[in-house]
């Protein structure tokens, strides 16, 4: 089986937190998400994580011991840069938003952008800061028929700042992605190139960043947003076929972890700039 048959879709979005509780907490009370799973796991060491679900949008906030809790702190934002939800009533959204807590990132220190160039009819967005430093988008794709949707609808997209466009792309294609839109955003530095990646209605934006930036991500890949994790129906399969495509690997064999009615068997590779992409498969038995 190929990698493109084996991926059913996107389970989850990983994020590395160091105050499990003040994260689970403004997730809910910030964006409105609901906690569908929460466990303590030693495997090989004790680490606690929370499963919360919005829409169709889920995040693993996951706490490791706490000795590694500095370094999480310190970490930028990596090849992942940030993760979108939609949006259809967008100032709406924004303000309840902020109203809560939410603080603006500095990407957009005066609120709301409006993005021409990306997508067919342009895109507005705002971002602020998690709770563990990570960004997160409010989007409006002005192309999207939202059927007079309100509040926010979970998944929009997830930002990976890459070094080669070209080459980001024929990999996620690998993995069943097509490409569906591109475009292109102005900066005082140059012209970023974008393109818009799909698999059963999860998007990438793929965004080639400028030479001095990529080397910045060449140091330190994995930031704030630590991991996305793609369903498959067999885990060792999909092992095998990462051996095969020469996929990087930072597991060398699938693990089992005692989480959810039957377990999970995963194991994590390398996208092309470093980015971490776990592949994962919901057990069906105690076996």
């Amino acid at each position: 089986m190929t990698l493109k048959e084996n991926v059913v879709g996107v389970q989850h979005l990983g994020i590395p937190v160091w105050d499990l509780e003040g994260a689970r907490h403004w997730y809910e009370e910030v964006l409105g998400f609901e906690t569908a799973y929460q466990k303590q796991v030693f495997y090989p060491v004790r680490f606690d994580v929370v499963f919360l679900q919005q829409h169709d949008l889920t995040v693993e906030l996951c706490c490791p011991p706490a000795h590694t809790h500095r370094a999480l702190r310190e970490r930028g934002h990596g090849v992942m840069a940030h993760y979108a939800m939609d949006a259809p009533d967008f100032a709406a959204c924004a303000k309840r938003v902020a109203a809560r807590g939410a603080a603006l990132d500095v990407s957009t220190p005066d609120g709301c952008v409006l993005y021409e160039h990306i997508g067919p009819k342009g895109v507005r967005g705002i971002n602020f800061v998690g709770p563990s430093n990570e960004v997160i988008e409010l989007c409006h794709d002005y192309a999207e028929d939202y059927l007079g949707k309100t509040g926010l609808q979970g998944w929009s997209h997830l930002a990976l700042k890459v070094a080669d466009l070209s080459k980001t792309t024929d990999f996620y294609a690998r993995l069943g992605f097509q490409k569906t839109a591109d475009g292109y955003l102005d900066t005082p530095d140059g012209r970023l190139w974008i393109a818009f990646l799909t698999i059963r209605g999860f998007s990438l934006e793929v965004i080639q960043v400028l030479p001095g930036e990529a080397e910045q991500l060449r140091r330190e890949p994995v930031g704030h947003l630590d991991h996305l994790a793609l369903e498959v129906l067999d885990a060792g399969d999909a092992l095998s076929a990462c051996r095969r495509g020469r996929i990087p690997l930072v597991d060398q064999v699938v693990k089992r972890l005692p989480l959810f009615a039957h377990g999970v068997k995963c194991f994590t590779a390398l996208g092309p700039d470093g980015e971490r992409i776990e592949f994962c498969e919901m057990c069906k038995n105690n076996y």
